[in-house]
């Protein structure tokens, strides 16, 4: 049996044509899972910027509601503030709680104290506190300021060295509205 050359040519030209469309078919097939993986991927992009988007409206939405919480907060100190100021400069003694915008602070006027500014307890105790925290002669001194009804301030705590004891001493008694001074300091070296 002889097979003439035009079959076997013809069975050639079979074989590679369907050699050739399974080859185009994975070639379409690559393409097609290529294609889907680029709009799953376009998906996500979306997505993320979408949350992107809402995270960062959010988070200037709660920007914008602290900035105004702390306007408020900060109007509501400043009148306080000019309020208890004014109070001073008329001679009346601060009350120490804290006033709403629009009201006026009240001063118990009944309770002189016999300090000729009547200055508050809580203020000299902070003046003599922050000339103490700037002082060089006192650093490295541990001391605490208290003040009475009657302008007597305390020390107690610890110093370096008896130089700085009385340096304390002479600072807190030349400090405004203060009366006496009660010292109580001890050196380093005692503890």
């Amino acid at each position: 049996m002889m097979i003439s050359r035009t079959t076997v040519l013809a069975g050639t030209l079979l074989i590679s044509g369907a050699w050739f469309a399974g080859s185009r078919t994975r070639a379409q097939a690559e393409t097609t899972r290529e294609t889907k993986v680029e709009a799953q991927k376009d998906r996500i992009d979306n997505q993320a910027k979408k949350q992107k988007t809402q995270i960062d409206d959010q988070a200037k939405a709660d920007k914008d509601r602290v900035d105004i919480q702390a306007q408020a907060d900060k109007a509501r100190v400043d009148v306080n503030a000019d309020q208890k100021k004014a109070a001073v400069e008329r001679g009346e003694k601060p009350s120490t709680a804290a006033v709403e915008p629009g009201k006026t602070a009240t001063t118990d006027t009944s309770k002189k104290d016999g300090i000729g500014d009547e200055l508050s307890d809580t203020w000299i105790t902070t003046k003599v506190k922050s000339t103490f925290a700037g002082d060089k002669k006192l650093k490295g001194s541990d001391i605490h300021v208290d003040t009475d009804h009657n302008g007597v301030v305390v020390l107690s705590g610890f110093v370096k060295n008896d130089v700085a004891r009385a340096h304390a001493v002479a600072v807190a008694r030349d400090t405004k509205g203060v009366r006496e001074v009660k010292d109580e300091l001890r050196l380093k070296s005692d503890r």
